[in-house]
Formats: C-alpha cells, structure tokens, sequence
C-alpha cells in the first residue's frame, strides 16, 4: 500500500465531490437525469442546496413564471445573480415547462388508486401529490374554505395552478375531507 500525501488526499477528496455532483443531478435513485443544455449545472449547484431535485423538478412552468418562482428564492435568501437567474428560468422553462410529463405524479401514481373516484381527484394528484405524500392531508378535515386558503398558501410558496385547478382541487378536499356530520360521521 502506497502512503497518501495530504496533497493527494485533498486530491481525491475533490474528485469524489465532483463525482458525486453529477449524481445530485439525478435526485433520487429511479428519476431521470436532467437534461443537458445551459442552465443545467446552475439549477443542480443553486436549487440542490436547499431542495430535493425530485421535488423542485416536479413543478411545470413557463420562463416567465419559474423566474417568478426564482427570484422568490432570491428574496428569501438564494445566493443567485440576476445572470443565474435568468439562465436557471430559461433552462427550467426549456426543460421543465407546461408540456413536460411531471415524473413525481407517476412515480406516487399508487396513491391516487386510494382516493374516492370523484370530479377533482385526476387534479389533486397532479398537482399535490408533486411535492406531497398522500398522508398529508388525510389526517386533516376542513370546509372548503379553508381548503381553498391551504392551495392559495402552496400557490405563495410557488406552485404553478390555474384558478380552475385551484377550484378542482378544493371542492374536491371539501368533499372527502370536510368536517363531519355529528349526527351522521359522515362528511357534511
């Protein structure tokens, strides 16, 4: 065995983090790779510092809203340039825009068997099973305003829904997951 200077093992120290960068890129064992283009190393060293690749690429949208959703990041403390910025937007709205399939819905698709068959559910777990578990709300009973207050809360900390998803979705939680009936137990 060969004796490792402290020269070499700062070395191999280096190759091992620029080894593992390439995997950070990936998330989590079974998700694609991002693809290449510009932008990509930027959104892999600025977005992975403080989120699951998985769960920030679930999301779809437009240049113009994942700069929105970017200088967000910005405001609550990202260390990004505006150059970076711009560059990140484009290369998520590039790759991860409105047409792009969401792979975080197919791969939690089991879940959705689960929920009752009703308008509202196709929805749901389009858009909340992206970030969420299913348990995340089935502990949880509320009328359909403050259902509607919880979306609107996910929409100020950056998902991208439409008025009608946003609709969908809270008549569709009221439904099976408003307050109960006392006499009946069963949703009012």
């Amino acid at each position: 065995m060969f004796p490792l200077t402290r020269g070499a093992a700062v070395l191999a120290g280096m190759a091992l983090w620029a080894a593992s960068l390439s995997l950070q890129a990936q998330g989590p064992a079974g998700t694609p790779p991002m693809p290449d283009g510009p932008g990509r190393a930027l959104v892999t060293m600025q977005c992975a510092n403080c989120h699951a690749l998985d769960v920030a690429l679930g999301k779809r949208g437009t240049t113009v809203e994942w700069s929105a959703i970017v200088k967000t990041m910005v405001e609550r403390g990202a260390p990004i340039t505006d150059a970076d910025a711009a560059s990140i937007a484009a290369y998520l709205g590039q790759n991860f825009g409105p047409g792009a399939p969401a792979p975080a819905a197919v791969a939690r698709g089991g879940q959705a068997s689960a929920l009752p068959d009703l308008p509202g559910r196709d929805v749901l777990t389009r858009r909340c099973m992206q970030c969420h578990q299913m348990s995340m709300w089935t502990a949880v009973r509320q009328d359909r305003k403050a259902w509607e207050s919880t979306i609107y809360r996910m929409v100020g900390r950056g998902a991208l829904w439409t008025e009608d998803d946003i609709r969908a979705m809270a008549d569709y939680l009221a439904r099976i997951r408003g307050p109960l009936d006392s006499a009946r137990g069963k949703p009012q």
